[in-house]
């Protein structure tokens, strides 16, 4: 009974998180998604015998429902539904800026739209297989809550299929089922995804597929759901070096990627406008900051001896870290070795996220769900300190909290460092008396 009482708990306080508080009400949500974490943990980790399937129908229902709530949290939606009337109206979204666009008269985007845009200033930067959802998504009626459940519904779908694939892939590796729960359960993947509609739902969806194909041994399925994860968004791609590797550098990898790839892609070319698609792209990597732990020590320290702030110089030389890092992994890689696969895209991921100039909450999604099938918790944590990072938001104007960010890291640096050493450590010896 008072697990049944806990699992109400955590469904009500999750939909309160995503139903109740706007951006800037910190102070609304935080508590909210405390409560909602604890009871998360006591549900996950299984501190009280409830059926694994009953609790994934309550995950799964819960979703459903949030199809139905507007986004509070996020006002990315804004410029989805920007750039599905831009289609619709026969327009190439990467070709013209919202500010040109407004000039046309296009049915839907008018001055209402525009003004509640986060980045006008800025080509869009989200690959075709976005665009084809907003395309869909706004086909049916203008009004923004149409265009919101529908959304949500291939989001929730792409869920359905993780949460599925998650379990297929725990019992091909022999690992035990109920770690689904870590993923079907995390309030932040409830709220980012289906609450404030993130597209790394399709993010991780695909990258299971490609992941489980890979067990399975099929090279072109594999290729392709990992090409589909790229134009879901482009991280993935940091993950074909890994499954090229795994696959013996498959010369029919890299073609059947090559050529999804190239397909899906295509509409970037008419008219020539890939390059401001990656000026985009690029601005948004060499501009934009927001909760970088790393790169935001670095940035204070090179203010502090140079008056500027070197994100121009800081950002490319963490992503040559990262880089050498990956590089590394690649090396040391065998081939056939599944578990060295998942380990070293997880780590891959990880380092990128530790070194990178903007980490929002649901950036993590992808990481928390390759660590289902390894030993490491700290993603855990880090879900739950990120959430902190909205206080930024509550700050008239826009400001970073850079206490709340240095406390963020220092926590999860430490449990990186104790489950990496002294964690370890401990296995192996007890291990060795067994």
């Amino acid at each position: 009974m008072l697990g049944h009482l806990l699992l109400l708990l955590w469904a009500v306080s999750t939909f309160l998180c995503v139903f109740l508080p706007k951006q800037a009400e910190f102070f609304t949500l935080i508590p909210l998604y405390s409560l909602a974490f604890g009871m998360y943990i006591l549900l996950a980790f299984q501190i009280f015998s409830i059926r694994l399937n009953y609790l994934l129908g309550v995950a799964v229902l819960l979703r459903f429902i949030l199809i139905f709530v507007f986004p509070n949290l996020s006002d990315d939606i804004y410029r989805f539904i920007w750039d599905g009337n831009l289609i619709h109206a026969g327009y190439n979204p990467y070709s013209l800026l919202p500010s040109d666009a407004l000039a046309l008269n296009i049915s839907g985007n008018n001055q209402l739209l525009f003004n509640e845009l986060n980045s006008p200033e800025y080509f869009t930067v989200y690959p075709p297989f976005a665009q084809a959802i907003f395309y869909f998504s706004t086909a049916f009626s203008g009004d923004w809550a149409t265009c919101s459940i529908l959304m949500k519904s291939t989001l929730f779908m792409a869920e359905i299929g993780s949460i599925a694939l998650i379990l297929k892939i725990l019992k091909q590796l022999n690992l035990e089922d109920h770690r689904v729960l870590i993923y079907a359960l995390n309030p932040l993947i409830l709220i980012e995804l289906l609450g404030n509609l993130h597209f790394e739902a399709f993010t991780v969806f695909f990258v299971l597929l490609a992941f489980y194909w890979t067990i399975k041994q099929k090279v072109l399925a594999a290729a392709t759901s990992l090409a589909l994860g790229v134009c879901a968004k482009l991280l993935p791609l940091m993950l074909l070096p890994f499954i090229w590797n795994y696959f013996n550098k498959s010369k029919k990898l890299l073609a059947a990627f090559g050529v999804t790839c190239l397909l899906l892609f295509s509409p970037l070319f008419f008219g020539m406008h890939f390059s401001k698609f990656f000026q985009s792209v690029d601005l948004y990597f060499g501009k934009f900051e927001f909760n970088g732990g790393v790169y935001s020590l670095l940035r204070y320290i090179g203010f502090q001896l140079s008056g500027f702030n070197l994100i121009r110089f800081i950002g490319p030389l963490m992503a040559f870290i990262t880089l050498a890092v990956m590089f590394r992994f690649f090396l040391k890689q065998r081939k056939a070795n599944i578990h060295q696969l998942i380990s070293f895209s997880f780590w891959s991921l990880t380092i990128y996220y530790l070194l990178s100039t903007t980490v929002h909450p649901w950036y993590l999604s992808l990481p928390l769900a390759l660590s289902l099938f390894l030993p490491f918790r700290f993603i855990l944590l880090w879900s739950f300190l990120i959430f902190f990072s909205y206080i930024n938001y509550s700050y008239e104007p826009y400001a970073e909290n850079l206490t709340v960010m240095f406390l963020e890291y220092l926590a999860v640096f430490g449990l990186i460092i104790y489950e990496t050493t002294i964690r370890k450590k401990a296995l192996k010896e007890h291990l060795s008396h067994v």
